[in-house]
């Protein structure tokens, strides 16, 4: 991975591929960019592929600072400028979709596109519902410590038959984060959103989700409909991560997307 510094922090990220198409991955919340391994090794053959690690994970700085959407966005900007990229397709899984749909609010001139993957425009906090999920989860990594609350985690991602292997693999990754800094990502999401500007965003949007997702599909058919210029994908037989179960359907949708954009 390489290295350089946005906004006072080291933001480390992959960088393969070569050509005037740049592709950015954007991974979700306690994770890396090393989940985009499988679609990094597709698309670096004929798109230049970014896949940074937002800082407070992976090799990325953990500042003991403030973190939320509009800080990783600012990341993700500063890092296009260092790269020298004016536009780029944004690909965001659940977190990373948060950050898409923020910058694609607050400056649609430096994307081509956008791929939302298992996400939306807001997560409220301001229904019994909402807070409750935030609270469960903020107590369970208290009380259970970061490894048994990542297990949980990891579960509840790829649920059904067959998928120990890449439990335990999201399991290990998700505990190795400082408790301290995952909590402040973590209550950060809460109450975010950019829902006073999605019917104004017209870049190019896919909304990409598997049909065991956390969300129904009936809620992204809703923001699809709320939005300009978006469709919607479906991909049967998955959970919240789409791309790690099922990386050749991924990837296709993706591609397909992107090359008629």
């Amino acid at each position: 991975m390489q290295q350089t510094t946005v906004n006072g922090v080291r933001i480390a990220y992959l960088d393969e591929g070569q050509g005037g198409n740049v592709i950015i991955f954007l991974h979700g919340l306690g994770v890396s960019s090393r989940d985009w391994t499988e679609q990094v090794d597709y698309f670096c053959h004929h798109w230049r592929v970014i896949a940074p690690d937002f800082r407070g994970h992976g090799a990325s700085d953990k500042p003991d600072s403030h973190y939320d959407i509009s800080v990783h966005a600012k990341d993700v900007l500063g890092l296009m400028d260092q790269l020298d990229i004016d536009r780029a397709h944004l690909v965001g899984l659940s977190m990373g979709g948060m950050v898409a749909f923020q910058i694609a609010a607050i400056a649609p001139q430096r994307l081509k596109s956008m791929t939302i993957i298992n996400s939306g425009p807001a997560l409220p906090d301001n229904t019994f519902a909402a807070k409750k999920m935030l609270w469960t989860r903020v107590l369970s990594v208290h009380l259970l410590g970061m490894h048994r609350y990542a297990r949980k985690v990891a579960e509840s991602m790829f649920p059904g038959e067959g998928r120990e292997a890449l439990i335990d693999i999201f399991t290990r990754q998700i505990a190795s984060n400082p408790k301290k800094v995952y909590l402040k990502n973590l209550k950060s999401l809460f109450g975010w959103g950019v829902l006073e500007h999605l019917a104004d965003i017209e870049v190019p949007t896919l909304m990409l989700t598997g049909d065991r997702d956390y969300s129904p599909v009936a809620l992204k058919q809703a923001v699809v409909d709320a939005m300009k210029n978006a469709k919607l994908v479906v991909i049967a037989d998955t959970g919240h991560g789409t791309p790690i179960e099922k990386p050749g359907e991924t990837n296709e949708a993706i591609a397909r997307f992107i090359e008629a954009v």
